[in-house]
């Protein structure tokens, strides 16, 4: 009987949110939705507001998870985390960082792993959301 997608995809984001957590970030939100879309999880780390997209696969038939992470969900992660911004006064007058990462992790029957994506210099101030982002791999060990 194969495993549900939904369940498949809300443990990659408990194993992601563990990960997340354990490097010291605060998580402030998870799974927030707006008229732009959603986000799996928002969270802050010193100076930075995090914007992170979860995907999770049981193989890599079809590829990595991460590659399913098209150039318009990359432009919707953009919008989402300008309404963020926008509409939540925590952030809007707090000069922070936003960052954007991708954790892509994939559950075989005895292991999981992951690769965080993130832009290359690790920081995008808010002006140049709308210019695009280029992201490139950095591999996360023994989550």
């Amino acid at each position: 009987m194969p495993i549900n997608n939904r369940l498949i995809g809300q443990f990659g984001e408990k194993i992601a949110a563990g990960f997340i957590a354990g490097k010291g970030n605060t998580i402030i939100c998870k799974n927030y939705r707006c008229r732009y879309g959603e986000i799996d999880i928002i969270s802050t780390s010193m100076d930075y507001l995090i914007f992170t997209e979860v995907k999770t696969r049981q193989n890599i038939n079809y590829g990595y998870p991460f590659e399913s992470v098209t150039e318009s969900k990359l432009k919707r992660i953009r919008k989402i985390s300008q309404y963020f911004v926008l509409n939540n006064d925590l952030f809007q007058n707090r000069k922070c960082s936003l960052r954007f990462d991708i954790i892509s992790i994939i559950i075989s029957n005895e292991l999981a792993s992951a690769i965080l994506s993130r832009n290359n210099n690790g920081i995008i101030d808010t002006g140049s959301l709308i210019n695009g982002i280029d992201y490139e791999l950095d591999q996360i060990t023994d989550i």
